[in-house]
């Protein structure tokens, strides 16, 4: 199938999760990201702010790595270092994203990706706007994770500017 037709089968998935679920679901999720080796010798981890069903992933903590968040400008997606000052604002597709400070691309260890799918070969279905894939391809992070729901997989067809995640997490 293509990847159009795949996106239109994961939002609904995803979608129709029970939001009550959805949160237990998450928590799973948390756990095991902070049970994984790559985000617990992570010292800089990128990470997404969720947006509509997406996986919460906002109570991860960790004692020594810094989180930075993604924000998309003229077109690019950059990530910004987080601290506590850091204001906030609603980017044009909805997210929220942090409005200034450091960007730190080349310098992130572990990059947590929401997924609304992924396909046997690790390749990942997002929104389609290849922000992620252009990131990836430029500032080759250290490892990359997929965050998604009850690891759900689909048989689309990857694009050629496609890049496969190094793993996958779900519940």
């Amino acid at each position: 199938m293509t990847k159009e037709e795949a996106r239109i089968l994961a939002k609904n998935h995803r979608d129709n999760i029970d939001s009550g679920l959805q949160i237990i679901k998450s928590k799973t999720i948390v756990q095991k990201i902070k049970n994984n080796k790559h985000y617990q010798n992570a010292r800089l981890i990128g990470v997404y702010y969720p947006f509509g069903s997406e996986v919460d992933i906002k109570g991860l903590t960790h004692q020594y790595a810094k989180f930075a968040y993604p924000r998309i400008k003229n077109g690019k997606m950059d990530f910004i270092l987080v601290t506590d000052k850091t204001k906030w604002q609603k980017s044009h597709f909805g997210i929220m994203e942090p409005r200034k400070g450091k960007i730190v691309n080349s310098e992130i260890d572990l990059l947590l990706i929401s997924s609304l799918a992924r396909n046997k070969d690790n390749y990942r279905l997002g929104y389609g706007k290849g922000f992620y894939d252009s990131f990836i391809k430029m500032y080759h992070p250290k490892h990359t994770i997929g965050i998604v729901f009850d690891n759900y997989t689909l048989d689309f067809i990857e694009n050629l500017w496609d890049i496969p995640l190094d793993e996958y997490i779900s519940n």
